[in-house]
């Protein structure tokens, strides 16, 4: 990207996949991640690791991960227009969280 050029604006946003979905998620949240694609500089994910605050049973959780990311297609969201991705996938979120509890 050239110094000259227009740098849109970032959004990072994500589902937790544990509990059921609902119609709040799309009309929270997915309705408008589809509707933006263009405008914005697009991160969405499945919170996989945030649902570790309990215990949920292995199986369960990958297939609810699925459930989610079949969901952000069905919305509409375009992988080649944003960034779709699973946060236990990308150390950096796991790395980060443990460097902001020893600082806290």
């Amino acid at each position: 990207m050239s110094a000259t050029a227009t740098r849109r604006p970032r959004v990072l946003s994500g589902i937790q996949p544990t509990g059921g979905l609902h119609l709040g998620n799309y009309l929270g949240a997915l309705r408008n991640w589809v509707r933006e694609q263009e405008r914005y500089e697009n991160f969405f994910c499945i919170v996989d690791l945030h649902a570790l605050t309990s215990l949920p049973d292995p199986e369960e959780l990958r297939r609810k991960t699925l459930e989610v990311a079949a969901l952000f297609l069905a919305s509409g969201l375009d992988p080649g227009r944003c960034e779709i991705f699973l946060q236990s996938h990308v150390p950096a979120h796991a790395q980060l969280g443990w460097i902001m509890e020893c600082l806290t």
